[in-house]
């Protein structure tokens, strides 16, 4: 990091890419939970509460850490979801709010490499010798 005449901070090259490749990897790991949870959410969460259509003999279905379905033979039963779970279903997932969480992290890893990076790759292109 160094400091340019007009006193604005600047990042390194590797400073301002692992920066792109960490939010990258935030937004990819948003979007496929965000996917995994409105699966598990459409096949075994019971509509208009917090609770499971369907008990596992082994486990139930759960969204945290990572949404998946009940394991072992499924009994048609309807259980209360876990206060985590419950919350997760009918906060992040019936508002909507895990889909506007995945794009918004798109959107500042897009709007992150329109303002930091593209200007390097502009720089490097201008410095390249004319063949």
């Amino acid at each position: 990091m160094g400091s340019d005449e007009s006193g604005e901070l600047e990042l390194s090259t590797g400073y301002r890419v692992l920066v792109l490749v960490v939010l990258v990897v935030l937004a990819t790991s948003a979007t496929v939970y965000t996917w995994a949870a409105y699966h598990v959410s459409s096949r075994w969460a019971c509509g208009g509460g917090a609770a499971w259509c369907c008990m596992g003999s082994i486990d139930n279905a759960t969204f945290f850490p990572w949404p998946k379905g009940p394991l072992g033979v499924c009994a048609d039963v309807v259980t209360k979801m876990n206060p985590v779970d419950g919350f997760i279903h009918l906060y992040l997932i019936e508002n909507g709010v895990l889909i506007a969480v995945s794009v918004l992290l798109w959107g500042v890893a897009a709007l992150y490499f329109f303002r930091s990076i593209k200007p390097l790759l502009r720089k490097v292109k201008y410095l390249q010798p004319a063949a």
